[in-house]
């Protein structure tokens, strides 16, 4: 935590306790002056305040971090003891006499109100150390996407790109435009991943751009054209989205869509309107690699990980599976 929260932290502690010892000070005398003529002991309770709260603070609290609860207690209740000796013996001795005071100070009072004051000290530890570990926990978790981030850009299917390559080696010589115009795709393709992904946020056309690219490499694949069908409704084509959270879906519906007679095979859209952006994806498979299907590999498990952490209030992700037909929709809203 920033030192300088920890400073107001403290202050605004130690405001609440003095005015609420000036209360107190001032409804234990008929004078409206007590407080003035008195200042002294007022002084003495919030020095005693200030030495039990601070030696819990920083001495005894560490037994709760061990989770030594059980010395804790015992500690803290001799602690409070010996800090109440010192402190009545000073009231008695140097600021108030039995005349003043003739009742005793010892009492059950004076007690729960140093126990009280001093674990004070502890919550405030704790609080503070609660606070540090969460955000901690929040930075790790961002580094550990940004990690998954690195990987999923440099983790290229070794599979899909051996098939394009040996795909577009098959049209150099039968249709070179075309060889061309794959190979083109494919360098806009793994430069996206590997460079232009590196800010954290990219906008719904460029990943609307890399869909298309992805899918026009996977097409090489199919015999008919419209085995995969596209469509995507982009009002805003700036809007800002974290890179990469479609991809996974779009190869997991290519590896395992089932070859039938019927078109098409995948149908993808992807649609963005004022603050939604909603991604569908349909596929249907063969049922021989139904678990692997529902498994879903390494990749969906790292977008579900960077879903819940980098939308976290601000998404929902469905998938259906019917047997024969595997379905995902994806909606997220936009700040």
């Amino acid at each position: 935590m920033n030192i300088i929260l920890k400073i107001i932290l403290h202050l605004f502690f130690w405001i609440v306790f003095i005015v609420l010892s000036g209360v107190v000070s001032f409804q234990m005398g008929d004078d409206p002056e007590f407080i003035y003529k008195h200042y002294d002991a007022l002084l003495v309770a919030i020095t005693w305040a200030v030495v039990a709260f601070y030696f819990f603070y920083f001495f005894l609290y560490r037994f709760i971090e061990k989770h030594e609860f059980f010395k804790y207690f015992i500690f803290s209740v001799l602690s409070v003891g010996a800090i109440s000796v010192v402190f009545i013996l000073l009231v008695r001795v140097f600021i108030f006499t039995d005349e003043f005071f003739p009742e005793p100070l010892w009492d059950f009072t004076t007690i729960a109100g140093t126990y009280t004051i001093a674990n004070c000290g502890s919550l405030l530890r704790g609080f503070i150390r609660w606070i540090e570990s969460a955000k901690i926990k929040s930075e790790l978790e961002k580094r550990n996407i940004l990690l998954e981030l690195e990987a999923l850009r440099t983790q290229i299917n070794q599979h899909f790109l051996f098939n394009t390559l040996n795909n577009i080696d098959s049209y150099i010589f039968t249709n070179p435009e075309k060889a061309s115009k794959m190979l083109i795709t494919l360098s806009e393709t793994l430069r996206y991943m590997l460079y232009e992904t590196q800010e954290g946020k990219n906008t719904i056309a460029q990943e609307n751009k890399h869909i298309e690219n992805v899918l026009e490499l996977q097409r090489i694949r199919f015999s008919h054209e419209n085995y995969i069908v596209f469509r995507s409704e982009i009002e805003n084509p700036v809007v800002a989205i974290a890179p990469l959270l479609f991809i996974p879906f779009v190869e997991n519906a290519c590896k395992y869509a089932q070859f039938l007679d019927t078109y098409p095979v995948i149908k993808i859209s992807l649609k963005q309107q004022s603050h939604t952006i909603v991604f569908e994806c349909v596929n249907t498979y063969n049922d021989v690699e139904n678990s692997k299907l529902k498994k879903g590999g390494l990749g969906l498990e790292n977008v579900q990980k960077r879903l819940s952490i980098l939308y976290p209030d601000s998404h929902t992700l469905e998938i259906k599976d019917s047997g024969s037909v595997y379905f995902v929709k994806l909606v997220i809203t936009t700040a």
